[in-house]
C-alpha cells in the first residue's frame, strides 16, 4: 500500500488517554466494578469496556471526552443526546424495548460524559458475511448470505414496522440539500486540513479511471440549486429509530429466537436526534457498510496515486459475501411488506438511498480525521493510518457522489444498478 503523503496526523490532545483512563477508572469504582476489556469495533470515538460486577450481569461503559474539532455525530453535544434517543425509543415503543440496547446509568461532567448499558454476548449482523461465513466448515459465501438475509429481513421488518412507522411528519422540499451536503460542507476543512490539495482542492479528480468533480463543488451546487433533488427530496419524514444504522449496530444475539421472530437480536448506539428522520438515511448504512466502510476499517485500503489519477481499492479486497449483500439489499428490504408500506409513495426513495451511500462515505472520510481510536488491521497489528482510512472513503465518495449527481442531471433519478458498477 502506498499510502497518502502527509506530514501531519489527526491526534488527541497528549493528555486525553491519561483523563479517558482516569474517569473509566473512576466510573468503574463509582459502580462497585472492575473493568475487564476494552472493546474496540464500534467506528465512534468513544472508549467502551466491559464491566464486571461482583454478583451482577456485566455492563458496557461507554465514555466520551470532548475533543476540539470533533465532527457532529461525534461531539460530546450529539453524545449527550445519544442517552436520551435511547431513553425516547424505550419509552415510546414498548415493542422494541426487549431488542434496543438498554440504559443503565449515565454520567456527566463539564466536558465528558458516560452511561452504561448491559453488556450483549453477540456478533454483528455481517459476521457470516466475513471470510465466506463464521468458522462453519466448507461455507461459501453465496451460503453464509443465505444465513444472513433472513435475520436482516426479521430485525428491518421490526424496525419498520413497529418503529419508523409509528409516527411521521411532513416535509418540504430541500431535505438532501439541508441533511447531506450541508453536512459534508461543514465537515469539509477537516478534509482539508489533512488531505493532500491534489484530492480536496483540485475541480477535477480521476477515481479508477473515472473523472470526477469535487465533491465539495457538488454539495455546494446542492445547496444553491435544490430543485436538482426536488423529485426524489423525502415528503415525509419518520419516527427516529437510529440514526446510524451501520452492521456494527446490529447484534445478533440468539440465532434461534431471531429465526423464531422473538427477539435474538439487539440495536445499539444511534446518532443522537430526537426529531423525525428518513429512514433511507438509515438503510444507507447498511449499504454503505457493505460496500467500503466495515472492510475498509477491518482491512485498509490500497491507495496510489502516481500520474494525477488516483487507484483505490480495499486492501485485499472487499469479502464476497459484503459484495453480494451490498448488490442484493435493495431486493432483500422490497420483499419485506413493511418496507413496501413505508415507500410505497415515495418515487424518490431508491435515488435518496443511492445518493445518502455516496454522501455517508465522504462523511464517513472526516469521521476517520476525528476519531482517535487506534485500528489495527485484520491480518497485523500494525496501527491503520487515519489518513489512510480517510482518504479511502474520500475517493470512494467522490466516486458515487459523481456518479450519482450525473445520474440526476441526465435522468432525474439514480439508478441501482449503474451506481454500484463502481463497486469493486
Amino acid at each position: 500500500m502506498s499510502g497518502i503523503q502527509h506530514e501531519t496526523h489527526p491526534a488527541p490532545a497528549a493528555d486525553v488517554g491519561a483523563i479517558e483512563d482516569a474517569l473509566l477508572a473512576d466510573l468503574a469504582g463509582r459502580l462497585g466494578g472492575g473493568l475487564a476489556e476494552e472493546l474496540t469495533e464500534g467506528g465512534s470515538p468513544a472508549r467502551l469496556s466491559r464491566l464486571e460486577l461482583p454478583g451482577r450481569e456485566p455492563q458496557v461503559l461507554k465514555l466520551l471526552v470532548d475533543i476540539p474539532g470533533a465532527v457532529d455525530g461525534h461531539d460530546l453535544g450529539s453524545f449527550r443526546v445519544k442517552i436520551r434517543q435511547i431513553e425516547k425509543i424505550l419509552t415510546d415503543l414498548p415493542e422494541l424495548r426487549g431488542v434496543y440496547t438498554g440504559l443503565v446509568d449515565e454520567f456527566h461532567g463539564d466536558d465528558w460524559a458516560a452511561y452504561t448499558m448491559p453488556f450483549y454476548a453477540n456478533r454483528d449482523i455481517a459476521a457470516p458475511l466475513r471470510d465466506g461465513g463464521d468458522g462453519e466448515a466448507g461455507e461459501d459465501s453465496a451460503e453464509a448470505v443465505k444465513r444472513y438475509e433472513p435475520q436482516l429481513g426479521v430485525i428491518l421488518s421490526d424496525l419498520i414496522g413497529k418503529g419508523y412507522l409509528r409516527s411521521t411528519a411532513e416535509t418540504g422540499p430541500g431535505h438532501i440539500a439541508e441533511v447531506h451536503a450541508d453536512r459534508l460542507v461543514r465537515r469539509f476543512w477537516l478534509l482539508q486540513k489533512y488531505l493532500p490539495a491534489a484530492l480536496v482542492d483540485a475541480a477535477t479528480i480521476v477515481v479508477n479511471g473515472i473523472v470526477c468533480r469535487n465533491p465539495l463543488k457538488l454539495a455546494q451546487s446542492l445547496l444553491d440549486a435544490p430543485e436538482l433533488t426536488a423529485g426524489v427530496d423525502p415528503g415525509r419524514l419518520y419516527y427516529p429509530v437510529h440514526g446510524d444504522l451501520n452492521t456494527r449496530n446490529i447484534l445478533v444475539t440468539d440465532d434461534h429466537a431471531l429465526a423464531a421472530g422473538d427477539g435474538g437480536y439487539r440495536i445499539i448506539d444511534p446518532r443522537g436526534t430526537l426529531d423525525h428522520w428518513d429512514p433511507a438515511y438509515d438503510l444507507s448504512k447498511i449499504l454503505f457498510s457493505f460496500t467500503v466502510w466495515d472492510a475498509g476499517l477491518r482491512k485498509g485500503f490500497s491507495l496510489d496515486g502516481q500520474g494525477g489519477e488516483w487507484q483505490v481499492a480495499i486492501e485485499g479486497g472487499n469479502y464476497p459475501g459484503y459484495r453480494t449483500a451490498a448488490t442484493g439489499l435493495l431486493g432483500l428490504m422490497r420483499g419485506l411488506p413493511a418496507f413496501r408500506e413505508l415507500t410505497g409513495r415515495d418515487p424518490g426513495w431508491e435515488s435518496r438511498y443511492l445518493l445518502g451511500h455516496a454522501f455517508h462515505l465522504l462523511g464517513e472520510a472526516a469521521c476517520r480525521l476525528s476519531d482517535i481510536k487506534k485500528r489495527t488491521g485484520e491480518d497485523t497489528e500494525d496501527q491503520l493510518d487515519p489518513v489512510d482510512l480517510a482518504a479511502g472513503h474520500y475517493l470512494y465518495g467522490v466516486l458515487f457522489l459523481e456518479d450519482a449527481v450525473r445520474q440526476l442531471e441526465t435522468n432525474g433519478r439514480i439508478d441501482h444498478d449503474a451506481a454500484l458498477s463502481h463497486l469493486n
